[in-house]
């Protein structure tokens, strides 16, 4: 599995081909890396949360795409991986087309070789992936407020054998709480589109027109997701358990128009509260005191899990993203209440034309920026002239 001696090693691990054989063999560093992303967990003065791929990381990077390259580091002396970057290949829109792309993500280093030589000979690794397999474009996220990594990565530094890291646009996630004050909590105000629209839960038989309306929205908006067959265990592709009946359709008439997922990845992927500042710590007690009257306490106390659906992934008909997704995102905050979850989460580019829909709803904002990474020899790929919707939630 792992053929290279030195500190600096690549491997290619295929989610689609993972039997349980390999996923066997692949225990140990399975482990090594869950324990290497709860030592790198990022600082936090308000809340701190611990992202977790419980029981297998191997099962949760189907989420990601279907094949992955791992740079994995390991310095003489440490008894564990101490530095991992994967790239991840999945399938999307581009200029209207079908293709595949890369998303780079799980960057990595344990604190005792931050600032040494592994970031730039973990690049160098990235470099010759990029190389071997050529993607028309990359891409990559980092937190707005990760003032850090910014500042290291967005110099344009290609000469000294670091990437280009050339922003793209701000990303929003979207954190909506789904207890609250009233009936109609989360939304701000009534629909003024009940009458223009109708929404169900889908069903097998709506998979066609569900991907149809998936290609619309594709040929024309850049990067978006591509949807296509479902899987042995009745999952859409590429979206490890998400069935065709957890998607909300958006109708006028019979025509589906919109349509998005209510995904609940907490049994490969979870977020653990690992820190508290001490008035919210005090607020979450005191809420626990009363929750016979005030109902469950949204957030948990330390060592607790997030109870969150993903609203991802979805679609709106081209030129009617405005009257659509507020339709949608209505119907699944509605729809993710019933299922029992205290959050749910949406993302969207700021350049997207019905970004303004996400005001519909009380929501806490968190922005990113999305970027897209390449050498001078990979090219750059220049965006059509076509909205930006970039990534889906569910697989940054």
């Amino acid at each position: 599995m792992r053929k290279s001696s030195g500190p600096v090693e690549k491997f290619t691990f295929a989610s689609d081909r993972a039997d349980a054989a390999l996923l066997h063999e692949l225990a140990d560093l399975d482990a090594q890396i869950r324990d290497l992303g709860r030592i790198c967990q990022m600082p936090a003065s308000f809340i701190g949360l611990d992202y977790q791929t419980e029981p297998s990381f191997f099962k949760a990077l189907s989420a990601f795409g279907n094949l992955h390259d791992l740079v994995l580091i390991q310095p003489r002396g440490f008894a564990a991986l101490a530095g991992l970057g994967i790239r991840s290949v999945r399938r999307a829109y581009l200029g209207g087309q079908a293709t595949d792309i890369g998303y780079l993500h799980h960057l990595r280093f344990h604190p005792d070789i931050r600032g040494g030589s592994f970031l730039l000979r973990g690049y160098r690794a990235f470099r010759e992936i990029f190389a071997d397999r050529p993607l028309p474009v990359t891409l990559t996220s980092i937190l707005e407020e990760n003032h850090y990594a910014r500042q290291l990565l967005e110099a344009e530094r290609a000469g000294g054998g670091m990437p280009v890291y050339q922003p793209v646009s701000r990303y929003l996630t979207a954190l909506i709480p789904l207890s609250g004050p009233g009936r109609r909590w989360p939304q701000k105000y009534r629909s003024r589109q009940s009458g223009t629209f109708s929404s169900r839960i889908l069903q097998k038989s709506d998979l066609s027109a569900l991907v149809a309306l998936f290609e619309r929205a594709g040929r024309r908006n850049e990067a978006a997701p591509h949807l296509g067959r479902l899987e042995s265990d009745g999952s859409l592709r590429g979206f490890p358990g998400l069935r065709v009946d957890d998607m909300i359709g958006v109708f006028a008439g019979d025509e589906m128009v919109g349509a998005i997922g209510i995904w609940n990845q907490q049994h490969y992927r979870q977020i653990v509260v690992h820190h508290l500042c001490q008035p919210l710590a005090l607020a979450q007690k005191f809420w626990q005191s009363v929750e016979f009257m005030a109902g469950r306490c949204p957030v948990p106390g330390i060592g607790g899990q997030v109870d969150f659906v993903l609203l991802d992934p979805w679609a709106a008909e081209p030129g009617l993203e405005s009257m659509v997704m507020p339709v949608l995102i209505r119907a699944a905050c509605e729809e993710a209440k019933k299922r029992g979850a205290m959050f749910a989460a949406m993302g969207m580019a700021e350049k997207f034309p019905a970004l303004a829909a996400l005001n519909t709803v009380f929501f806490l904002p968190y922005w990113s920026i999305i970027y897209r990474v390449f050498w001078p020899e990979n090219g750059k790929y220049e965006f059509a002239d076509r909205p930006l919707h970039l990534a889906n939630l569910g697989a940054l």
